[in-house]
């Protein structure tokens, strides 16, 4: 490695952490593709999404477990369909081409994985359904969310004003929780 205008030998198991403080920091093409970047920032979608997440789990706690178990089970249908087809595949590799039509345990694993694969697909269909409805009831608690986004994406502004105002993203939340509680209960619209 160039270090200044000296070849440097670098240890093979030498790794170098580098941080850096800026918001959308830039790299030249040849540094970016010899490293590892990696962005923790969050983007105001995202917080939104997560901010939703948390104002659901404090005002509706039953609702937002019927999503993370939706979720959860979206999950397990996918890895049981990787499976399904990753033993479906090893089965016929596995096979001997001239006897297939008459070997009965790889028609039964056949039989057996369309059939679980029908039931995975119905029970999908289902749980999309189930995802629109949940969607929609959480969708009341939006406007709370992107504003709190908002606020907390103005809050880490404030640091080019001073640097003692800088916040992080976990006393933020804390914040936002004070304020929940603080809040009037409203009357739900029907």
């Amino acid at each position: 490695m160039k270090l200044g205008s000296e070849d440097v030998e670098i240890h093979s198991n030498f790794k170098l952490y580098l941080q850096t403080k800026l918001f959308n920091p830039h790299y030249k093409p040849e540094t970016a593709a010899q490293c590892t970047i990696i962005n923790f920032i969050v983007t105001e979608n995202g917080l939104e999404d997560q901010l939703l997440a948390m104002v659901v789990r404090v005002e509706k706690p039953d609702l937002e477990a019927s999503k993370e178990e939706l979720v959860n089970k979206q999950n397990a249908y996918m890895i049981e369909l990787a499976k399904l087809e990753t033993d479906l595949l090893k089965n016929l590799s596995d096979a001997d081409p001239a006897t297939i039509l008459q070997n009965k345990e790889l028609i039964e694993s056949l039989e057996i994985t369309k059939k679980t694969s029908t039931e995975i697909q119905k029970q999908q269909l289902i749980a999309k359904d189930t995802e629109v409805t949940i969607n929609i009831l959480r969708e009341v608690y939006r406007r709370v969310a992107a504003e709190g986004a908002m606020l907390y994406f103005l809050l880490i502004t404030l640091c080019v004003v001073d640097h003692m105002y800088q916040y992080s993203l976990e006393s933020f939340v804390t914040f936002f929780f004070k304020a929940i509680e603080k809040t009037a209960e409203f009357e739900e619209e029907e």
